[in-house]
């Protein structure tokens, strides 16, 4: 039986666990390096050499640093645990400050946005994902997906609430129940690009596939649509055709209207299948 991995993007906001690692130098100095890191289920990090050998569904998070100063990071940091306790007030102000601070660093700006959106502030929201967005043209974590649905929310082309909801899927621990609220939201709102991926995850064989092929017809913005296509070329290499899988990966690798996200996840998902 083939390998497979299962790739599904996943919100990683500030306000969910993570580990800190601290660092001594006053400017991290990574430039416009991609970094990404896998998790699985229960969070714990995976290194791309265990994850080729493994099967099963796991989570990515794409991190960007260009000089970010200590100071903005601190306040960073202090912004999330303030997040963690609710007390989003102060986590706005934390944020701010840090923005302030680093003005050019995309992360203070998604949590902002991410903050507004918790509490149903959709105009902020919107706002600040549009500032990340200017800030990280390539994608920030899921601002790509978040910008495009809230615009469409905005004009009355999706339900006000909408992205809110999606991003509650993965408050929900009971995978029966989360399940069937995927179905729903297929169901309900089949113009939704992103509630086809997570359907599609659900299915098998064809059924995955055009699941896929479903979500891929819906005005999908650049993330997803990258995310869809990388999760058929998958689907297509489990089916025994690793010339059109690769053919669909490389398009991913050089589109140049899609996410570093997308480029190093398709990279990946390249070499992995190649290696079989």
């Amino acid at each position: 039986m083939k390998n497979r991995v299962a790739i599904i993007l996943i919100l990683f906001g500030f306000f969910s666990s993570c580990n800190k690692t601290k660092k001594s130098e006053e400017t991290i100095k990574s430039d416009k390096i991609v970094k990404i890191e896998f998790t699985d289920k229960q969070g714990n990090k995976i290194s791309k050499e265990e994850l080729a050998s493994s099967t099963g569904t796991f989570n990515y998070a794409i991190y960007g640093i260009e000089g970010v100063s200590r100071s903005a990071i601190v306040l960073h940091e202090e912004a999330r645990q303030f997040g963690q306790k609710g007390d989003y007030k102060n986590a706005i102000q934390k944020l701010e400050l840090a923005n302030k601070e680093a003005p050019k660093w995309a992360y203070p700006l998604y949590d902002l946005a991410y903050t507004y959106l918790l509490q149903e502030d959709y105009e902020n929201a919107l706002k600040y994902y549009r500032l990340t967005d200017e800030v990280a043209p390539k994608g920030f974590y899921t601002s790509k997906t978040a910008l495009h649905t809230l615009e469409r929310e905005k004009t009355g082309e999706l339900p006000k609430g909408l992205y809110r909801s999606y991003l509650s899927l993965e408050w929900i621990n009971n995978a029966s129940e989360k399940e069937e609220m995927i179905k729903l939201l297929v169901q309900k709102i089949p113009s939704f690009a992103p509630a086809w991926k997570e359907y599609s995850s659900l299915l098998e064989g064809k059924e995955r596939l055009n699941a896929i092929e479903k979500g891929l017809e819906q005005n999908p913005d650049v993330e997803t649509e990258g995310m869809l296509l990388i999760n058929k070329a998958l689907a297509v290499n489990e089916s025994g055709n690793l010339k059109e899988a690769s053919e669909i990966l490389t398009n991913v690798i050089f589109n140049t209207n899609t996410t570093f996200g997308n480029i190093e996840m398709a990279k990946f998902v390249l070499n992995s299948i190649s290696e079989k």
